[in-house]
């Protein structure tokens, strides 16, 4: 489980590009996600799911989706509504962090295989870890494997409330460049490349402030009292740079779970998959190899 040590820049690793292929698919009744789903080849026996952060997309996993994918594993990513290319919506209820879980358990059952593993990003760290819950709650835990947490925040019930969930969205459509500035601030390490930067706070805008604001305030999925009851390993990766869910998050994460280990990566902010693609690609694989039969 131990990371690999690539430290190539990100322009030199990462395309600039929507390379991560898909589209709309209902996947419970009256719910549309945009998905992308490889069938697999040689190892399609493991389901690999890749689940993205808030304001984040599918595509952000685009190295990984593409180093999994030549490797002939099956894997899975979606869109949050209101993310990427997924659906836009104007119905609070859309973004409630239970509505994404409900999803992302009709997915895990529909290309759920013989092996299992959940990959989660920031928000989808916390999605990922409710998931587990429910399952465990259920009996089912068994069916996951392993788990890869990066950017991990802190095992707390609800995300912190800050400017997008307390002020009203026409006072937030007018900060919004400020906004937007201290996000590019805390969430990227100084050594990541301007050009990666530009591009993904470009695909941002997007986002509607409807949309977050909804997200944020209705986060309350994490029940970090039963924490204790998912037993599988897990790796959790935190950025030396991040000052969205810092180090310390992380670590408090993996201290609450029975079988998690931790690593920090340098030179990196809160966008782990981007920013340290190699280095994320390898981690990730290494965890995939390392249950195989």
């Amino acid at each position: 489980m131990q990371p690999g040590t690539d430290t190539r820049s990100p322009s030199s690793e990462v395309a600039l590009a929507i390379t991560v292929p898909g589209e709309m698919t209902e996947i419970r009744p009256g719910r549309k996600l945009h998905l992308a789903v490889a069938p697999g080849g040689g190892r399609a026996d493991t389901t690999i799911f890749l689940c993205h952060g808030a304001g984040g997309s599918k595509n952000q996993w685009r190295a990984q989706w593409d180093a999994l994918t030549a490797a002939g594993y099956r894997v899975v990513a979606w869109d949050y509504p209101g993310h990427g290319q997924g659906v836009r919506s104007r119905r609070r209820e859309d973004f409630a962090g239970s509505a994404f879980v409900d999803d992302y358990l009709a997915l895990f059952d529909r290309y759920k295989g013989k092996r299992n593993i959940l990959a989660g990003h920031s928000y989808g760290t916390r999605i990922s870890l409710a998931v587990m819950a429910a399952l465990a709650a259920q009996g089912r835990l068994s069916q996951v494997e392993s788990a890869f947490l990066i950017g991990a925040p802190p095992p707390i019930r609800t995300l912190g409330l800050g400017p997008i969930a307390t002020w009203p969205v026409w006072l937030l459509a007018l900060m919004r460049p400020k906004l937007d500035a201290a996000f590019v601030k805390a969430a990227w390490s100084p050594a990541t490349d301007p050009a990666l930067i530009r591009f993904e706070n470009g695909l941002v805008q997007s986002n509607t402030l409807f949309m977050m604001k909804s997200l944020m305030t209705q986060s309350d999925i994490l029940d970090a009292d039963r924490l204790g009851e998912l037993k599988l390993p897990m790796l959790l990766i935190a950025g030396a740079d991040d000052q969205i869910t810092p180090p310390a998050a992380g670590e408090a994460l993996a201290s609450a779970l029975p079988d998690a280990v931790i690593h920090t990566f340098e030179n990196c902010g809160h966008q782990i998959m981007l920013e340290q693609a190699a280095r994320t690609t390898a981690a990730l694989m290494g965890l995939v190899k390392s249950g195989a039969r």
